[in-house]
């Protein structure tokens, strides 16, 4: 009897938890939602509260401070779009890990690079038009970072994440200054895509993207690239 009554307690705890976790989460697909429609500082308990569907009281249970509200919601938003599970990630990955050494031999370069340029061609592209939301919270994030100091160290640790990997990319590739390489490569594809965002045009400038990525990609790994294509994403 003892032993039905424990198995019992166990899975109504279970489903306690579970049920906790679901509101939460309710809750900050309500805070992203309001952050990509009104704006950031427009998070608030009761409008978090109202759109998820909860109580207030449920609401600062769950997050004592707006700043908890905003942090956690980056952490799920970036938990939905890790690195590892991008497009440009995998096929560049992917693309370079037949080279154990890390370095692509010269005489493969030319092909190698003309597949990163189209790999991220297509990927830009993808992130240009179809993720738009997704732009308006980066833009969102980073700029509220700056008022909060836990969001603004994950902000950095994302943002050096990125510049590893891309370092990666640039030092297989040959360059002589892969760091600063991946530097300017960040810095493009994050301008590119904030561009977008701003102007807000209502059909992406592929050939605008194209130009600036070829021009890019051929003075970065100092190859004549085809300039061609719509980009592998």
């Amino acid at each position: 009897m003892q032993a039905t009554n424990r198995k019992a307690a166990v899975q109504l705890a279970g489903a306690r938890a579970a049920g906790s976790e679901a509101t939460r989460i309710k809750m900050l697909d309500a805070a992203l939602d309001i952050m990509i429609e009104e704006g950031i500082r427009a998070v608030r308990h009761r409008a978090v509260a109202k759109r998820a569907g909860v109580s207030l009281g449920s609401t600062t249970y769950h997050f004592a401070s707006i700043e908890e509200i905003i942090i956690s919601a980056f952490e799920y938003w970036r938990s939905k779009a890790l690195i590892t599970d991008s497009p440009f990630y995998r096929k560049t990955r992917a693309l370079l890990a037949p080279y154990v050494d890390g370095v692509v031999p010269a005489a493969e370069r030319p092909r190698i690079a003309a597949q990163i340029y189209q790999i991220s061609l297509g990927y830009l592209r993808s992130q240009l038009s179809g993720k738009r939301d997704d732009r308006l919270l980066e833009l969102a994030f980073h700029h509220e970072s700056v008022r909060y100091p836990t969001l603004h160290q994950l902000v950095v640790r994302e943002g050096r994440e990125q510049l590893a990997y891309l370092e990666v990319v640039h030092r297989a590739m040959g360059s002589v200054a892969p760091a600063e390489d991946a530097r300017l490569t960040f810095s493009l594809f994050r301008q590119l895509e904030q561009s977008a965002v701003i102007e807000g045009a209502g059909r992406l400038d592929v050939g605008r993207v194209r130009r600036v990525l070829h021009r890019h990609m051929v003075l970065c790994f100092d190859i004549d690239l085809p300039a061609g294509g719509d980009g592998d994403g």
